[in-house]
């Protein structure tokens, strides 16, 4: 007995090395209170090379669920790129009470980062909260995160819009 599930084991595993092609490039694009079925129901006012583009060369989630509640933007977008719930990485809201500074905090806010731009001549107040953003609240790694680590030649880049 020990030896058939020996070899069943090592079959197993043999199989799961047959891995697919590296994808050459990985794009994750989530839209703010976009449902899924606004694809379909704006199916025909999309371009070739846009959205249809994506849903049919691409990877399309059309019933994906949360395993928490309630679901906001910040807890959301973390889940997606960490693979796991805001018990574990940390963002559990949009804002939140910190007991030890006595003050609330944005999901993404941080004080110690810089809008990447020209800001002198677009007249941006270099000052203001908006841009101050990154994952520092965050208590695991992304998808791309660990990417980077597996394979340094790999090029991370994240761009938000809000």
């Amino acid at each position: 007995m020990k030896k058939i599930i020996l070899v069943i084991v090592i079959l197993f595993t043999g199989f799961q090395s047959f891995t697919q092609e590296k994808p050459k490039l990985v794009i994750g694009i989530v839209v703010d209170q976009m449902r899924y079925d606004y694809i379909y129901r704006f199916w025909n006012d999309f371009g070739e090379d846009g959205f249809k583009k994506l849903v049919n060369e691409g990877h399309f989630f059309r019933n994906a669920q949360f395993g928490y509640v309630p679901t906001y933007t910040g807890p959301g977008h973390a889940s997606i790129y960490t693979g796991t719930t805001p018990a574990v990485h940390g963002i559990i809201a949009n804002d939140w009470y910190d007991k030890n500074s006595g003050d609330y905090i944005y999901c993404a806010g941080d004080g110690d980062m810089h809008t990447v731009c020209n800001c002198e001549q677009k007249n941006v107040d270099v000052q203001s909260a908006d841009g101050k953003m990154s994952p520092h609240h965050m208590l695991t790694t992304t998808f791309a995160d660990e990417l980077k680590l597996f394979n340094e030649e790999s090029k991370v880049f994240g761009i938000s819009l809000k």
